[in-house]
């Protein structure tokens, strides 16, 4: 399980500091040995380049060594990215994941650009590369994981010819992973991790005895519903808004986020709170 931080924000849009802390916590207990940031969960696209930098410092000096440190760059240009990296290294950070420019997916400056990055620190590739980009890549012994964010037909696809390569986790829901389970993906972002760790614990519980019925269960009677959900709460950033909900209502961080999303209402987080209780989860 991998720990993807939701960055939580005050009500006045300032980072909510305590949240961060707590949301580590919550998962290094939890169980999971990756504190994950990325320009999506982590609310990149809504923040600053310098709040990006002093968020990656605190996950880096709270964490402490306790786990892995994934740090990620926004969706910069090559030299950005590359001068960015460099201060996540200093940092110590452990592994850097770069978010190409306007999710670039083919040609030869993607290839430059992923090697500039691996000749700085080690690298986690993400989203769906092409097979021609991922060819000229192959070589680059820093270039070490793999975050998929494609389709699941591109994910098992990558599985099968560049599995033995790089390290795959799953982006998405425990579902995705679970598709994706028997083309050899064995680390998945887990959701769970910041309010709820015990679910994507006893997912992987199930997985590592070969129990797929149990492992399915919960993808369909715990995670269905929490997803089925957010699609109900905000067509735009639902998950979003359940999440902070949730974390809210544990009492690990703030429910705010900056607009221009939206925050969840009293009533919504009455909804998410009723969801919780009856999947045992409050």
């Amino acid at each position: 399980p991998v720990a993807s931080i939701p960055t939580p924000f005050s009500a006045d849009g300032d980072i909510h500091w305590d949240g961060v802390a707590n949301i580590i916590e919550v998962a290094l207990k939890g169980g999971s040995g990756v504190m994950l940031l990325t320009a999506g969960d982590s609310q990149y696209l809504f923040m600053t380049e310098a709040e990006i930098a002093a968020l990656t410092r605190f996950t880096v000096e709270r964490t402490a060594g306790r786990a892995l440190v994934v740090a990620a760059t926004g969706p910069w240009a090559t030299r950005q990215a590359v001068a960015f990296a460099g201060s996540c290294r200093e940092l110590g950070a452990d592994v850097v994941m770069s978010l190409p420019p306007a999710q670039m997916t083919a040609g030869p400056g993607l290839v430059a650009h992923y090697q500039a990055l691996a000749a700085v620190m080690p690298v986690m590739l993400v989203g769906c590369p092409s097979h021609a980009v991922l060819d000229g890549l192959v070589g680059e012994p820093a270039i070490c994981c793999f975050k998929e964010d494609g389709t699941e037909a591109y994910a098992v696809e990558l599985l099968q010819k560049y599995g033995r390569r790089w390290k795959v986790m799953t982006g998405g829901g425990l579902y995705r992973h679970l598709v994706e389970w028997p083309f050899g993906a064995r680390a998945f972002m887990d959701w769970s991790t910041s309010f709820a760790p015990q679910v994507g614990a006893a997912y992987w519980r199930a997985l590592g005895e070969g129990d797929l019925s149990e492992a399915a269960r919960i993808t369909t009677e715990i995670e269905r519903p929490l997803f089925d959900l957010a699609g109900q709460l905000d067509p735009a950033c639902g998950w979003q808004v359940l999440w902070r909900a949730a974390l809210s209502l544990k009492g690990v961080a703030s429910h705010h986020l900056r607009l221009p999303q939206s925050t969840a209402t009293p009533a919504q987080i009455e909804r998410v709170k009723a969801a919780l209780e009856k999947l045992g989860l409050a």
